[in-house]
C-alpha cells in the first residue's frame, strides 16, 4: 500500500512538473512573440515619428524655397537623414516635393526607414503671398481706437495691424514714457530747472517723453490697439468679399481675370487679419455671405479669418461667413511683417542697386527724378521730363477731341509738393511708375491705365504720399474709377462711390458714408511699380490635408 502511494505521488509530482513546464515555455513563448512585437511595434513608431519630423522639416525647406524662389513649389528629392541624426540616428529619411495642379498647391511626401521598417506621410499644402501688396487693404497704426471707419464694399483680403506707432524706447522698458508730470512754476511750457516733478522711474532727474513717429500726423501718440478699442469698424452697407460680382465692366476689363484653366469658381482667396484690437460689424455689415453668389460660380465664404481680439459691434462673429470659423488667433507671428513707414523713428533701410539708403524718402530724395508739378488734369498743357541718368521719365499729352489725356512715366518721380490729379475728368497712364510727394495728393478724376493697356501686367502706377491720399473727395468728384498701387504713410480717404482696382496700404481708412469699393488685384503682388514701400513678397504654408500611406 505505502509503494502504491508512493508511486501515485511520483506521478502526481511529474505531471505537475510536466504541466509547469508546459506553462514555462507557453509564458516564455509568449513573451517572446511580445517581445518581437513590441520590438516591431517601438521600430515602426521611430519610423514614423521620422517621417513626421521630416515633413514638417521638409515643408519649412519648401517655404524658405518659396521666398527665393517666387512662390512655387519645386519638384525635388531632398535626403534629410543627417539632418534628423538626433531624431534618430538609425533612420534613413526622404522627402519628395511635388507640385500640384496650380503653383499655389503642391505635395510633400516623407518616408523613414528603420531597421527594416518603414513609414510614410503625405501632407498637400497651400502656399499664398502674406506680403503687404497681396491685399486689398493693409492697415498699420489706425487713429482714435480704429484703422478702418465707414461703409466700405472690400473684395479681397484685409490685414489690419493696429500695432501703435513707432518709438525710441530710451529706457528699454518694453512701453513708450510719457513725460514726468512737473510743475510749470513759470507758465512756459516746458519743465526747467528747480520745478518740481514726480520722478516716476525712480531714475533721479526729469524725465521727457520718449520720441516717436506720429505717423498719422494726429498729434499725439498712438498706443497699440487693445482689446477694448475697436481695429475695424464697419456698419451699414459695408462688406468684405471673396469675388469680383458686380464690379464694374470697365474696370473688370482691364485687370486679369480671376478664371483659369481647371478653375470653375471665381475667387479672390480673401483672408481677414487683424492683429490688435477687434473688429465690429453693425447693422448688415458682413465679411463673406452664406448667400449663393452667380450661381455658385463665385466663391461667397472668405477663405480664412484669424482675429486676435474676437468680435464687436451689434452682429459681431453673427456676420461673420468663413471657411475656418470665427476664433482662430491671428496666424502670422514671426513673419516679420511691419507697416512700411518712409521716414523717421521705425522706418527700415531700403536696399536697391546694390546701395542701401537710410529709408524710402531717402531712396526718392537721391535716385527719383525731380518734377515741379502740382496738378494734372486732362486740360493741363503739355510737358515731358527725363530721362534723367537713372532712366526715369515723366510726359503728359492732354486730351484732344475724342484723343484723352495720357500720362507716360518710367521709374520714380519726385514732387516737391502736393499733387492735384484730375478734377472730374479723366486721366490715363501708361508704363511703370511711382509718384512720390512729400505732401498730399488729392485724385479727382478718373485714373485708369490708357485704352489696351491691363493693370498691372502692362501698365501700372503707384501713388506715394508722405501724409494724405484723398480719393474722391472734392466737389461733383462722384461715381470715379481708378486703378493703381495706393501708399499713403498717413491716412487714405476714399469718399462718395468710387470703384477702385488694387491695394490700399496707410496707417488709417476713412472711408465716409457712401459705400466706395475696392476691387483687389492678386496679380498687383507681383507686378509692382518701382520701389513702393513694403513690396517684397512674404510667403505662408498652409497644410490643407496629411494622411500616412
Amino acid at each position: 500500500m505505502k509503494k502504491l502511494q508512493r508511486g501515485y505521488i511520483s506521478f502526481m509530482t511529474l505531471m505537475i512538473m510536466v504541466i509547469l513546464l508546459s506553462v514555462c515555455l507557453g509564458v516564455s513563448g509568449l513573451t517572446a512573440q511580445n517581445l518581437r512585437r513590441t520590438y516591431r511595434q517601438s521600430r515602426s513608431n521611430l519610423a514614423l515619428q521620422a517621417a513626421q519630423a521630416g515633413l514638417e522639416l521638409a515643408t519649412t525647406q519648401a517655404l524658405t524655397a518659396m521666398n527665393s524662389g517666387g512662390g512655387v513649389f519645386d519638384s525635388t528629392t531632398v535626403n534629410l537623414t543627417s539632418a534628423l541624426a538626433n531624431v534618430s540616428e538609425n533612420a534613413t529619411v526622404t522627402a519628395w516635393v511635388s507640385p500640384g495642379s496650380t503653383p499655389k498647391f503642391g505635395w510633400i511626401t516623407c518616408s523613414a526607414n528603420i531597421s527594416g521598417f518603414t513609414r510614410s506621410v503625405r501632407s498637400r499644402l497651400r502656399g499664398k503671398n502674406v506680403g503687404i501688396w497681396n491685399n486689398a487693404i493693409f492697415a498699420g497704426t489706425g487713429a482714435a481706437g480704429q484703422a478702418i471707419n465707414g461703409n466700405v464694399d472690400i473684395r479681397g483680403s484685409v490685414h489690419l495691424l493696429g500695432e501703435g506707432e513707432e518709438y525710441s524706447d530710451l529706457n528699454s522698458n518694453g512701453h513708450r514714457d510719457g513725460a514726468e508730470p512737473f510743475t510749470d512754476s513759470n507758465s512756459n511750457g516746458v519743465w526747467d530747472p528747480g520745478e518740481p516733478y514726480t520722478d516716476s522711474n525712480n531714475d533721479g532727474v526729469w524725465s521727457a517723453a520718449e520720441p516717436y513717429n506720429d505717423s498719422n500726423n494726429n498729434g499725439v501718440y498712438d498706443p497699440p490697439m487693445t482689446v477694448t478699442e475697436m481695429n475695424s469698424t464697419f456698419s451699414g452697407k459695408a462688406y468684405i468679399g471673396n469675388n469680383y460680382h458686380n464690379m464694374p465692366t470697365a474696370l473688370e476689363s482691364i485687370v486679369p481675370s480671376l478664371m483659369g484653366p481647371g478653375i470653375t469658381v471665381e475667387t479672390l482667396d480673401s483672408e481677414v487679419r487683424c492683429k490688435h484690437g477687434k473688429i465690429a460689424l453693425s447693422g448688415t455689415a458682413s465679411l463673406g455671405t452664406s448667400d449663393l453668389i452667380d450661381g455658385g460660380t463665385s466663391k461667397n465664404t472668405l477663405d480664412g479669418v484669424f482675429v486676435n481680439d474676437g468680435w464687436g459691434g451689434n452682429q459681431g462673429s453673427a456676420s461673420v461667413f468663413s471657411d475656418n470659423g470665427t476664433t482662430e488667433a491671428y496666424d502670422l507671428e514671426g513673419y516679420g511683417i511691419k507697416f512700411p513707414l518712409i521716414t523717421g523713428i521705425g522706418a527700415e533701410t531700403y536696399t536697391a542697386g546694390g546701395s542701401q539708403y537710410d529709408n524710402y524718402t531717402a531712396y526718392y530724395n537721391s535716385k527719383g527724378l525731380s518734377v515741379n508739378v502740382s496738378t494734372i488734369k486732362s486740360t493741363t498743357a503739355a510737358f515731358s521730363f527725363g530721362p534723367d541718368s537713372n532712366g526715369n521719365s515723366l510726359s503728359f499729352t492732354p486730351a484732344s477731341g475724342s484723343t484723352p489725356a495720357v500720362l507716360n512715366i518710367t521709374g520714380v518721380i519726385r514732387l516737391s509738393g502736393d499733387l492735384q490729379l484730375g478734377a472730374k475728368d479723366s486721366v490715363y497712364y501708361k508704363g511703370s511708375g511711382t509718384i512720390y510727394s512729400p505732401g498730399t495728393i488729392r485724385v479727382d478724376g478718373n485714373f485708369l491705365p490708357a485704352p489696351g493697356e491691363t493693370f498691372p501686367t502692362t501698365s501700372k502706377i503707384g501713388l506715394v504720399a508722405r501724409n494724405d491720399l484723398m480719393l474722391a473727395t472734392g466737389n461733383g468728384s462722384a461715381q470715379l474709377k481708378m486703378a493703381g498701387a495706393f501708399y499713403a504713410m498717413d491716412t487714405i480717404v476714399s469718399r462718395k462711390q468710387n470703384e477702385i482696382a488694387g491695394t490700399f496700404v496707410s496707417n488709417y481708412f476713412d472711408m465716409g458714408t457712401n459705400v466706395p469699393s475696392i476691387f483687389q488685384v492678386p496679380a498687383l503682388a507681383s507686378n509692382m511699380p518701382p520701389a513702393m514701400p513694403g513690396d517684397k513678397q512674404v510667403w505662408s504654408v498652409q497644410s490643407l490635408t496629411w494622411r500616412e500611406r
